[in-house]
């Protein structure tokens, strides 16, 4: 019996103009009346969710969220974070130390803001703020964050074939040391070694008493792997890499056609 459903949110809950589809949105409603918690999975920042916590109607004290691809796991309707995996400053510099190598572009975010560089590498600039979230950003010198400052994620967002020949160089020890895991094709997001949304749900569900083998997944990107593969039952959109459709045990329909809701009505009778 499914008890908890995880949900990712581009490329899967919104369609390509970052809306939910009424048919969607229903089908969370059923579920929810049915007495299934239902979590929404993102690589985003608690505050780019807020006005979808309240379109969804994630008002109980019992609906949480995990944000930061498993950075963290909070409380959706106030924020009150529950488990929290952040980077350091020290880490911070020496990820930009490597991208300036690299000549990619790397942004900051911490529980407050998305933080760009003085200047980014020549002709090079990130594109992570042109993607539609609204987020709220400052322009600062990395050098310049006090050393206790902690961070929750760092994005490198650029065109999709420099990206991958540039990462094919970076050292060993940054993925060793780190998760490091596209979400889109032009998005490389990087966060506190083993977080992931796999080990995020699991956490939540001990807390819950919720078994993996209880939760139904959904998911279209890399970043969606481990909660695909940790679940009872793993869901990838029509429009899922082929990395997800393989692992997955459903594919189910296009996020521009309610792939969501399809994959609800399946399997939540």
């Amino acid at each position: 019996m499914i008890k908890l459903i995880a949900i990712d949110l581009d490329g899967t809950l919104l369609k390509s103009d970052k809306t939910i589809s009424q048919g969607n949105l229903k089908a969370l409603k059923y579920a929810h009346d049915k007495g299934v918690k239902v979590v929404i999975c993102t690589g985003r920042p608690y505050f780019a969710m807020k006005s979808f916590i309240e379109e969804i109607g994630f008002t109980s004290p019992d609906d949480y969220i995990i944000t930061y691809n498993g950075g963290q796991v909070q409380k959706a309707a106030d924020g009150e974070v529950l488990v929290s995996n952040t980077m350091t400053e020290q880490q911070m510099r020496a990820w930009y130390t490597e991208t300036e190598r690299l000549q990619l572009p790397l942004n900051i975010i911490d529980k407050d803001y998305v933080y760009e560089p003085l200047a980014y590498p020549t002709g090079r600039e990130s594109i992570y703020l042109e993607l539609g979230n609204n987020l709220p950003t400052r322009k600062v010198d990395y050098h310049s964050f006090d050393k206790t400052h902690r961070f929750n994620k760092y994005v490198i967002c650029i065109e999709e074939q420099y990206l991958d020949r540039q990462i094919a160089e970076l050292q060993p020890q940054f993925r060793s040391e780190f998760s490091v895991v596209k979400s889109r094709p032009y998005l490389l997001e990087i966060m506190a070694n083993n977080v992931t949304k796999g080990n995020a749900l699991l956490q939540l569900g001990e807390r819950l008493g919720i078994q993996p083998n209880e939760m139904m997944t959904m998911g279209d990107q890399e970043n969606d792997l481990s909660m695909i593969e940790l679940a009872g039952i793993g869901v990838a959109m029509g429009n899922a890499i082929p990395m997800i459709q393989t692992a997955a045990d459903y594919i189910s329909a296009h996020n521009e056609q309610d792939g969501v809701a399809q994959a609800i009505y399946q399997f939540i009778k």
